[in-house]
């Protein structure tokens, strides 16, 4: 059936049940409905480098590479409170090769990197996290010395300068702190990698270079541009040589050629000295693009994954070279990420299949395998190879037991950016957010892991723009296509579609609301329209904005009493009883991004945006009655108690704000990019933000 409304279109009985049905209004109004944040428009534009995040209506970047670290979970700023602490913050890069870890030494202790962040984590124990900061962009690249003792990890060409400069930052893992900040590579940094002994880092980028830094004095060892990208870099053990100082073997990856590089002290010059020679290979010919390569623990074999889905093996010597030796068929999709552990090889590959494989030498034999969900970007295995973590290009951390492969999800988050947020009134044990790409996650707030999916079939292309989650645990989603469309909570992966509203808007649907008896949504095209609960036919609509819609809801004490903000800097209070605007406010400068409303006497609204301070309104003064000074803010909510606000800046920071006194309680930094939304739990004991650049965090709230 299609739904499509027309203008001035009611339903065929003419009876609206805003104006004409048996609500108990007094009693509605003491309830304390969630107001979902709206959708900043216009939309992130993705293009070949999808993790650019802020929020688009703003002009500005985001922050020079700074020097910082987060040593606890949480980075309070100079104005901070007990109050609250980061629960955790959820979320992993997956989109990206081998940037999770084991670490070497501290058993269960992880590394990996979350959007422009460096997470220390406990395997066990999800809450004790740690982060460093310091990228402004995603970190690409990130890899952990054999020691433990480094982190190095090199990001995405920053917006901050005039070229696309992407550093590689080296850290001190102990202390938690950066040591080096290398420069000098652009684009994108594409691999990392330590030197057995920890004294050289090498490192390349998607511009074709390629250097090698000392880690001692931090100078730089070798540096060139060449013709052809670096596919994979790794380094052998490094072996004795005439003089006092070691040989090393590096192995790297161009088109379709292995490399066996040999890395030299000159005495005559004092510094080391790089020569390439190629490995040898079958005189009938194998063309094959490598991905890649690991070394076996005595450094005479060579393992090499291939785009094809095989495994290439070559003994490595410094006097003979590279030679080939054998080709191993794993996958059909890719050889994309491999681990190896004593008599165990385990290869991970773009159709979702983890393989282990045992021997030595050039004999091996598949002995289990087993197939997860999204491409195998990342393994890696603790350091007593019991167990192994597995990093899935749809945003998984998957945890695998070596002996027989059992394996459970350990985390998982949205790979682009949040924009959407809702928390049911009546429970707190689950929450639902929709990213920019068009996936719906429920979360089990608990356990802080994905209790279903929310995907629309065959869709492939369209866009998420809002979502609100009813008390009926429904999920009621806006699309950027200008459909509603609703789905069941389910314990399945992906659950199924419970009804939609076909063109509910021209454009995205960028707000919604709902309650017992209709649904409240604002969209693209600046229109508000309210649909019935049951049928989901137009009741009415309300054509009073010129730009879109960024926030609409009733009136806590009077639901026929519709609030609308617009990015037209205007916010509309109109009576759908009377079907008449009841009265106007215009905001001087910026643009409205979101609203809410005071649950004291005053029941005035409160909104922020772009360039404009926190401001109150009330219903029968046109000018704001009242404003705090918080610039920059794309999110606010009030507390279920009515005495706090909750506001997300664009630097990343939660803000806490009281109502009474209109100072702000404490600001707290979690998100390495903007908070897209900000909403509170029904028992006021946590604030869940999100963010644009994917992740989510859970606080505690003692206030």
């Amino acid at each position: 059936m299609n739904l499509r409304p027309q203008p001035g279109h009611q339903n065929k009985n003419g009876i609206n049940p805003i104006t004409n049905t048996p609500i108990d209004y007094a009693q509605r109004g003491n309830q304390q409905p969630y107001y979902k944040q709206p959708y900043p428009q216009p939309p992130i534009q993705y293009t070949q480098n999808p993790q650019q995040y802020q929020n688009p209506y703003y002009n500005q970047t985001l922050p020079q590479v700074v020097q910082q670290s987060m040593p606890e979970a949480g980075q309070k700023l100079p104005l901070q409170s007990d109050a609250i602490e980061l629960d955790h913050m959820n979320g992993f890069s997956g989109r990206y090769r081998d940037v999770i870890h084991l670490h070497p030494q501290k058993e269960s202790t992880i590394v990996y990197a979350l959007a422009g962040l460096i997470v220390i984590e406990n395997l066990n124990d999800k809450h004790q996290q740690l982060f460093l900061r310091g990228h402004d962009m995603d970190i690409s690249a990130l890899t952990l010395s054999k020691t433990g003792r480094y982190i190095a990890s090199g990001q995405m060409g920053s917006r901050n300068a005039k070229t696309p400069e992407a550093p590689v930052i080296l850290w001190d893992f102990n202390a938690r702190k950066p040591m080096q900040i290398f420069r000098g590579l652009r684009d994108e940094i594409t691999n990392l990698s330590f030197s057995s002994d920890d004294k050289f880092l090498a490192a390349t980028a998607s511009n074709n270079s390629l250097i090698i830094w000392n880690c001692q004095d931090y100078t730089i060892v070798h540096n060139k541009l060449l013709e052809v990208p670096i596919n994979l870099i790794t380094w052998c053990p490094p072996r004795r040589s005439s003089t006092k100082h070691s040989q090393y073997l590096i192995v790297t990856s161009q088109g379709s050629n292995i490399f066996l590089n040999t890395m030299d002290f000159d005495v005559a010059s004092m510094q080391y000295q790089l020569k390439q020679a190629p490995c040898q290979l079958p005189s009938s010919g194998l063309v094959r693009n490598y991905t890649k390569a690991v070394i076996d623990q005595n450094g005479d074999y060579l393992y090499v994954g291939t785009h094809a889905g095989e495994i290439c093996i070559f003994s490595i010597s410094s006097q003979q070279g590279g030679i080939f030796k054998a080709t191993i068929p794993v996958s059909n999709n890719g050889v994309l990420s491999i681990n190896i552990f004593g008599r165990s090889l385990f290869v991970g590959s773009g159709d979702g299949k983890v393989k282990k494989l045992t021997g030595s030498d050039t004999r091996w034999n598949l002995e289990r395998e087993i197939c997860l969900e999204g491409r195998m970007n990342s393994i890696t295995s603790d350091p007593n190879g019991n167990e192994l973590l597995a990093g899935t290009s749809n945003g998984r951390i998957y945890r695998i037991n070596t002996a027989n492969l059992d394996s459970v999800v350990h985390t998982e988050g949205h790979l682009s950016s949040i924009v959407g947020l809702s928390v049911p009134l009546n429970t707190c044990d689950l929450f639902v957010s929709i990213d920019y790409e068009g996936v719906v996650m429920v979360w089990d707030m608990n356990e802080m892991l994905v209790i279903t999916r929310c995907i629309p079939i065959n869709m492939n292309r369209v866009k998420g723009s809002s979502v609100y989650l009813d008390p009926d645990r429904t999920v009621v989603s806006g699309w950027r296509d200008g459909f509603i469309r609703a789905y069941m909570i389910t314990n399945k992966p992906v659950s199924p579609i419970k009804w939609e509203i076909v063109n509910a808007h021209k454009g995205a649907v960028t707000s919604l609301y709902s309650d017992q008896n209709y649904y409240l949504s604002g969209g693209e095209d600046s229109i508000i329209r309210v649909w019935s609960k049951t049928a989901r036919q137009l009741i009415t609509q309300i054509s009073i904005h010129s730009k879109e819609i960024t926030k609409v809801f009733p009136d806590l004490m009077k639901p026929n009493l519709i609030h609308s903000c617009s990015a037209d800097k205007t916010i509309y209070t109109y009576d759908l009883k009377t079907d008449k605007k009841v009265i106007q406010h215009q905001s001087r400068n910026g643009v409205l991004l979101d609203m809410t409303q005071r649950k004291d006497n005053e029941l005035e609204l409160i909104t922020c945006g772009i360039n404009m301070p926190i401001q109150f309104w009330d219903i029968d003064i046109v000018e704001p009655v009242q404003s705090i000074d918080v610039t920059k803010l794309n999110s606010i909510a009030i507390s279920p108690d009515g005495k706090i606000l909750a506001t997300g800046s664009d630097s990343g920071e939660l803000i806490l704000i009281s109502i009474l006194t209109q100072s702000i309680l404490g600001k707290y930094l979690g998100h390495s990019s903007g908070v897209s939304k900000v909403a509170w739990t029904s028992d006021q004991k946590q604030v869940i933000t999100t963010s644009y650049d994917g992740t989510v965090c859970l606080w505690n709230i003692y206030l």
